[in-house]
């Protein structure tokens, strides 16, 4: 796993733009009661997004509506149904149509109570053919020293710029010509190279005037930044083109789909997964690849491309035969197939599928409703990813072990499915994802030898259904390097005995049991001792048997939900939680939660995220909350008042402490 330092901020670095929001902002909170709509209008690249962005996360503005509602439009756009009520503030994000709004201003009422909405649009007539719009905000560019700044924040960070850089640097900022996308692309550049003033000299004379400036300076940009990249991490960047413009693009799925197209060098001694995640942090260290959304334990779980990057990869991929892309009815219905394509990318809605006469399509669509594996699937022996929906597939035929190379097998369905005997023999395994849950079955021969009846590269499997008993330990001694595992338990509902230390390489564990219905006293559960995220919903713990997961020594996302923790007391343990981040606590009834020792500061040192939900009756938290250093936020949603109370006076020990910082969130859902 990546180290904490590594891990990317999903906030952007924002320059020379307080004038502009402080502007924008006026107009939102004050003025006429009227709905009215500000448009922000500007070139692509000048930051219209990023600007709209820093007005709706603004404190006034959050106090000030109701409701707050992003929506990003981009170019093709598709009717969605909203219910709003009270004052709303609204973001339509890169509005390319009139007819966008033409579509949906029906759905947002005029109750003259100040709701507001922004448009953002790179096109001066979709702003002033508005009704109910005020003047477009124009947005302009940075100045040279604005450009200068954002350039050095992006390449340093919280860093000083060596002084002998400073002014090369600021000539390559001049040359960006106050286009904030050009800086950034130019500094993900600066990045990745010696920080030496020979070497910038070098990249600024190859920076010519040409390279950024006109309309066309973001592609060329661009057109740089793709040269300067090595030349396995082109293919991944291109890879992009295949997803929808601004789709939010889960990034462990991202990962498996480059190990199985063959972009990630193979290793000695080091998975696959750990050399994919390099690349992705490559590419967001390049700014050409965005974080949006960071994992609970080290990483990023969703990422995206600028909608400027998405189009170059898309215009680049097609030119060098890398990838084709096919939207709506008259591409597909006029695609003719060449010879030696490497991929398709369909990105189109079922009406259009339906009316294609393409044959893959059409099986494609009728495979939704399938009860077993196509033929033609199994045919495909080289196959390395496999993902389908089946509502009602429940066993998988043995002649799936064909498939010797298959890495990754997804499967959504609305019923439980058997994997066969045969699943032993597939060594490829790396990831395996059943939605709707999973039985395997120990190999019938018994007599099997012991290294040929294991899953020596599975690196992922969910949802396991399997009984937490001596068999089900057997099962889950065959896969032994798993890193991310999800098991719903089912058989016997008040028997829980299953040593799980075996697992060494075991970092997240979801536990659920949703036929829990009375006492656990004799659980007895063990835990691998490198275990960094453990999520139990519905395990009815006893408050006294916490201690097994409190002295886990790695642990630093702690679930616990749906009655996950039975009985109303919680004692913690000196020293327990070492490395303990994030607690959420979900659905408990749980009334006194306290320190075996309310002197001692040897609880929760590295706490920072507390998430309380769902806890009618706590009447007592830990004094220790008051006082750690490293609590970032407290979370309470569906409790009452007297957790509120509670939460008040923590927030008030921590003022006092020095923790002026701490943020209260309290939802509404």
């Amino acid at each position: 796993m990546l180290s904490k330092g590594k891990i990317p901020i999903a906030h952007e670095v924002i320059v020379g733009l307080d004038d502009e929001a402080a502007k924008v902002i006026d107009r939102l909170v004050s003025g006429s009661k009227q709905v009215e709509i500000v448009p922000i209008v500007g070139m692509a690249g000048l930051g219209k997004t990023t600007l709209a962005k820093k007005v709706y996360n603004d404190r006034s503005v959050i106090c000030n509506f109701h409701i707050r509602l992003w929506y990003t439009v981009s170019q093709e756009f598709n009717m969605k149904n909203a219910l709003l009520k009270n004052r709303y503030l609204v973001v339509f994000d890169d509005v390319w149509d009139i007819e966008v709004w033409n579509e949906l201003r029906i759905a947002f009422p005029n109750d003259k109570n100040g709701s507001r909405i922004i448009f953002t649009s790179r096109f001066s007539n979709v702003a002033s053919e508005v009704q109910y719009g005020g003047e477009p905000h124009y947005l302009h560019p940075l100045s040279e020293k604005e450009s200068f700044e954002l350039l050095l924040k992006k390449v340093f960070g919280k860093e000083d710029c060596p002084q002998g850089l400073r002014g090369i640097g600021m000539e390559i900022a001049k040359k960006c010509r106050g286009l904030p996308f050009a800086v950034v692309v130019v500094a993900g550049i600066l990045a990745t190279i010696e920080h030496d003033i020979l070497v910038w000299e070098e990249f600024a004379e190859s920076l010519t005037s040409t390279t950024v400036s006109g309309t066309d300076q973001w592609k060329k940009s661009l057109e740089l930044s793709y040269e300067h990249l090595p030349y396995h991490l082109k293919a991944c960047l291109l890879y992009f083109a295949a997803f929808r413009e601004d789709e939010k693009i889960g990034a462990k799925n991202l990962m498996r789909l480059w190990i199985a197209e063959g972009f990630v060098k193979k290793i000695e001694g080091k998975r696959s997964e750990v050399i994919a995640e390099e690349y992705l942090m490559d590419l967001i260290g390049r700014n050409l690849v965005m974080a949006s959304k960071s994992r609970s334990i080290s990483g990023v779980k969703t990422c995206y491309i600028h909608d400027l990057i998405f189009e170059f990869c898309k215009a680049e991929a097609k030119e060098e035969k890398f990838l084709r892309v096919l939207q709506g009815y008259d591409e597909l219905s006029t695609f003719i197939e060449p010879p030696n394509l490497p991929r398709l990318s369909i990105c189109s809605n079922g009406e259009d599928f339906m009316k294609s006469k393409l044959f893959f399509l059409n099986l494609g669509n009728i495979s939704l409703w399938l009860k077993e594996l196509p033929t033609e699937v199994e045919s495909l022996l080289c196959l390395r990813y496999l993902a389908l929906t089946a509502w009602y597939m429940k066993f998988i035929p043995p002649s799936i072990a064909k498939l010797s190379h298959l890495e990754t097998f997804c499967l959504v369905s609305g019923v439980t499915v058997s994997l066969p005997d045969s699943i032993w023999n597939m060594k490829n395994l790396r990831h395996v994802c059943l939605r709707g849950g999973v039985v395997i079955h120990l190999p019938s021969n018994n007599n099997v030898v012991e290294n040929l009846s294991i899953l020596p590269n599975l690196d992922a499997l969910s949802t396991l259904h399997l009984d937490l008993d001596e068999e089900g330990e057997n099962i889950l001694r065959r896969i032994p390097n798993v890193r991310r595992l999800k098991i719903f338990q089912l058989g016997d509902e008040n028997r829980v005995c299953c040593n799980m230390s075996r697992l060494e390489c075991l970092e997240s564990l979801t536990l659920r049991d949703d036929y829990f219905l009375g006492s656990r006293e004799h659980v007895e559960l063990s835990f691998p001792m490198n275990l960094r995220k453990l999520c139990l919903i519905n395990l009815g713990l006893p408050g006294r048997k916490m201690s097994l997961i409190e002295q886990l020594p790695n642990l630093e996302v702690l679930k616990l939900r749906a009655q996950s923790m039975e009985g109303q007391k919680w004692e913690l343990m000196e020293g327990g939680f070492p490395k303990l981040r994030v607690l959420t606590l979900e659905h408990a009834w749980i009334v006194e939660w306290t320190e075996a020792d309310p002197d001692s500061d040897d609880y929760f040192p590295c706490l920072q995220q507390l998430k309380l939900s769902g806890i009618p009756n706590l009447e007592m938290m830990p004094a220790c909350l008051g006082v750690i250093s490293t609590l970032e936020t407290i979370t309470v949603n569906f409790c009452g008042d007297g957790v509120k109370s509670l939460v008040r006076e923590i927030e008030e020990e921590q003022k006092n402490n020095g923790n002026e910082n701490l943020k209260i969130i309290y939802k509404k859902y």
